[in-house]
């Protein structure tokens, strides 16, 4: 009754104060991935001007300010990895500007673990942590004692309404980087966390808000099998839900796409002690928006050592103490195509879950440098866009922000197509709890056929390889050589995949060369201009079913 009266106080244009309701006002950014300033944005279908940069983003959180001081502002994790900045503070640079945006609370994302525990802890867990704002986590645990590594919820009173929180970082670790980065911690897949915290804070709260890195999918599978939460703030998958998703049992749930190029206004009316309504807007952060002047002056200030090549090389990388080549604003090459993995599930072409031309350009560029018969790189979320024209270093370390070596191996057709099917698998699974972590990997030096419905291990057919300028059949015997990222913890591996006779990428000098140097030399000699729609998809992906266009489908 409540609720139909509401809609008729809509339709009449009184307000919700007219009903005596509170109104609470959350802000929610997400999955930032380290991006300090404006970045191109050339999803097909959009205008290609420049979105993002924390100076707008800060400013678009001070309107709303301006109209409620009592605003919570939530960021969802994924925040200190993602550019050169960050990789080599070891995540300070944007921690530096963020500090300045009074976050409340906070969820970890699996790439905010990059830099070892011990820097997790110190940026987000300790008592003189890094990070200004409070972050809780409840299903993130040391492996050593198994105990949780932050607090997993908290209850705070705002404007005289009760309000729960609870916090959850993703279910697994990322799955770019060796195997030391999390060997002393344990994540779970916040099945038990979840019912657990749900059952003893909904009947001390007359709000209950989850902040989640767990992924669009796995939060909405969640919801739906434990009701009783009121919001949910998402990360993980870079989804964007102009519309927030809104499930029978009346649990919302937001995703603010990636980048800082998004942030979701979420009014939540409360009266008497219970939700009675809620309103979400979702706005675009652009040019539209004056950037705040002392944010700006801070992000130049931090950036500034990066922008001179004399100070550029000050810096080292802390997984392999190997010095950055140069500033960052330089001009390493061209591309003749926009560069990019955003398209829709539902576009005509180039499905970002299924493949994108920026993967396709750093595949090859490790395929043509190596010389071997193909280049590999896993279908990561994270990455910037690049508008066909020039191309800065720092635009690369948006694609490869975490210093791997890159590595070349042998790999038989045979255990070739088993990864190719393993791959699809673990981005088109029909349950989301199998997904592993990343978009279909993109391969350069062959071309298939996909099949998204097919069950697990039929999925690809008709395999072709680049051989002499020619696409012939995959051999199942034949053994091929392929190139991509590997670490000095797993030499035996390229891109996770066990092969045989890896050896290590290096310059003139016997050094080992990282990915960006990979690319930047192969950029010295041609532009971008990568091949494209390697993979024919043979049916249709699934259709949206919450009134938003999905990158993943979700099942």
């Amino acid at each position: 009754m409540q609720k139909l009266i509401l809609m008729i106080m809509l339709m009449l244009g009184l307000t919700y104060l007219d009903a005596k309701a509170i109104t609470l006002n959350f802000i929610h950014i997400g999955d930032l991935h380290g991006h300090l300033i404006p970045r191109d944005h050339v999803t097909v279908g959009d205008n290609h001007a420049k979105q993002g940069g924390l100076a707008y983003l800060y400013t678009a959180i001070e309107d709303i300010r301006k109209e409620d001081n009592e605003t919570i502002l939530i960021n969802t994790g994924d925040t200190v990895q993602g550019g050169v900045e960050v990789l080599y503070t070891r995540g300070q640079a944007i921690l530096t500007v963020l500090n300045e945006f009074s976050i409340d609370y906070g969820a970890l994302g699996n790439w905010d673990h990059l830099y070892g525990e011990a820097r997790t802890a110190e940026i987000f867990f300790n008592k003189d942590k890094l990070a200004n704002w409070t972050s809780l986590t409840s299903n993130l645990y040391s492996k050593k004692t198994n105990a949780l590594l932050s607090k997993p919820y908290e209850i705070f009173t705002r404007k005289g309404v009760k309000v729960g929180i609870i916090g959850f970082t993703s279910e697994r670790p990322a799955m770019a980087v060796g195997p030391s980065g999390f060997d002393e911690v344990r994540f779970t897949d916040g099945d038990k966390e979840f019912a657990a915290h749900v059952k003893t804070l909904r009947p001390q709260v007359d709000v209950l808000v989850v902040i989640s890195e767990l992924g669009l999918a796995k939060n909405i599978k969640l919801a739906k099998a434990i009701p009783g939460v009121d919001f949910i703030f998402s990360s993980d998958m870079h989804e964007i839900t102009t519309k927030a998703v809104e499930l029978k049992n009346g649990t919302v749930i937001v995703e603010e796409g990636q980048d800082g190029t998004r942030l979701g206004h979420m009014q939540v009316y409360v009266e008497y002690g219970k939700v009675i309504g809620h309103t979400f807007k979702m706005r675009t952060i652009d040019s539209s928006i004056v950037p705040d002047p002392k944010i700006e002056a801070l992000i130049e200030k931090v950036r500034a050592p990066f922008k001179n090549d004399n100070t550029a090389h000050m810096h080292k990388s802390q997984f392999n103490d190997k010095a950055l080549r140069g500033a960052i604003t330089k001009t390493v090459g061209q591309t003749k195509i926009d560069l990019h993995r955003s398209n829709f599930s539902d576009a005509k072409e180039m499905n970002a879950v299924i493949e994108g031309s920026s993967h396709n350009f750093i595949a090859e560029a490790f395929r043509v440098e190596s010389g071997a018969d193909l280049g590999v790189i896993r279908g990561f979320r994270y990455g910037t866009h690049i508008a066909k024209g020039d191309i800065q270093r720092e635009d690369l370390f948006h694609y490869v922000p975490i210093s791997p070596w890159v590595g070349v191996g042998e790999i038989s057709g045979e255990n070739l197509l088993k990864y190719l099917n393993k791959a699809a698998y673990g981005s088109l699974a029909p349950d989301a709890s199998l997904w592993t972590g990343g978009w279909n990997h993109t391969v350069s030096g062959l071309k298939y056929s996909l099949h998204p419905n097919a069950e697990k291990g039929r999925m690809v057919s008709e395999v072709r390889v680049l051989q002499n300028g020619k696409y012939v059949p995959l051999e199942l015997q034949k053994k091929y050589t392929i190139a991509g990222y590997t670490y000095n913890e797993e030499l035996n591996k390229v891109n996770k995949i066990p092969l045989e006779n890896v050896k290590l990428m290096i310059d003139k000098n016997g050094d080992p060369l990282e990915a960006y140097e990979v690319i930047e030399n192969y950029l010295a000699k041609q532009p971008a201009n990568p091949e494209l729609n390697r993979i024919m998809l043979l049916e249709p992906l699934a259709k949206p079913l919450y009134g938003n266009r999905e990158i993943q489908p979700l099942p």
